[in-house]
């Protein structure tokens, strides 16, 4: 069956990983543009975790001992990437006994929640799911829907997101800011990703112009 794509605010979560390997490292750098707390345990860090760890602004904390079951108390989500099937499954049935959400990477039947394939251009992000029928699926359409995002895009949704209120303040009616907002995408586009707030101005008075004709 599909999975619903929830899109949820981590800046301030906290979330446990438990392993140190290339599986836990690249789960970590997915999330760390997200802005959780990151706590890693394992026995033993990748060098490349030790790199993300210190150069993440102290968002993520490196525990270097094996698993234990108390480690998920404060967590909000938990990862469970250890090449250990029998911990992992156990870390799974710990954290569905406290409704803790858990991923157990490349093991679904044992996740309440799954990865996507995912593209992430500022405040943009698309997410990809076969409900893990095929992840090479996913893959390939992630590749396509990325050479079809135009350059600057997620610069330009950041830039006009600052506008909305502008927009709103400024225009009273709904067909006519809805105008603004496709023509700021369009022009923008055409820009290269920018679109300044003197053009939203000109544009808010020409539309507002163009409807009091």
């Amino acid at each position: 069956m599909a999975y619903f794509p929830f899109f949820v605010e981590l800046e301030g979560k906290t979330c446990l990983i438990v392993g140190g390997g290339m599986v836990a490292y690249r789960k970590a750098l997915v999330l760390k543009d997200f802005g959780p707390e990151i706590t890693v345990v394992g026995k033993e860090m990748i060098p490349e975790m030790e790199q993300l760890a210190a150069t993440d602004d102290n968002n993520m904390n490196l525990i270097r001992r094996g698993f234990e079951d108390q480690d998920i108390q404060e967590a909000d989500f938990v990862i469970a990437a250890t090449s250990d099937e029998e911990l992992n499954r156990h870390i799974s049935a710990i954290c569905r006994l406290q409704k803790i959400p858990v991923n157990v990477v490349d093991v679904q039947e044992e996740c309440s929640f799954i990865f996507p394939a995912l593209i992430k251009e500022e405040d943009i992000v698309v997410g990809i799911s076969t409900g893990g029928s095929s992840p090479t699926i996913a893959q390939y359409l992630k590749k396509r829907f990325r050479e079809a995002i135009p350059p600057g895009f997620g610069m330009l949704a950041s830039q006009l997101g600052t506008y909305r209120e502008l927009v709103k303040e400024k225009v009273p009616s709904l067909p006519v800011r809805t105008e603004i907002f496709k023509t700021m995408v369009k022009e923008g586009i055409r820009q290269g990703g920018v679109f300044t707030r003197d053009q939203v101005i000109e544009l808010i008075e020409r539309k507002l112009g163009q409807h009091e004709d």
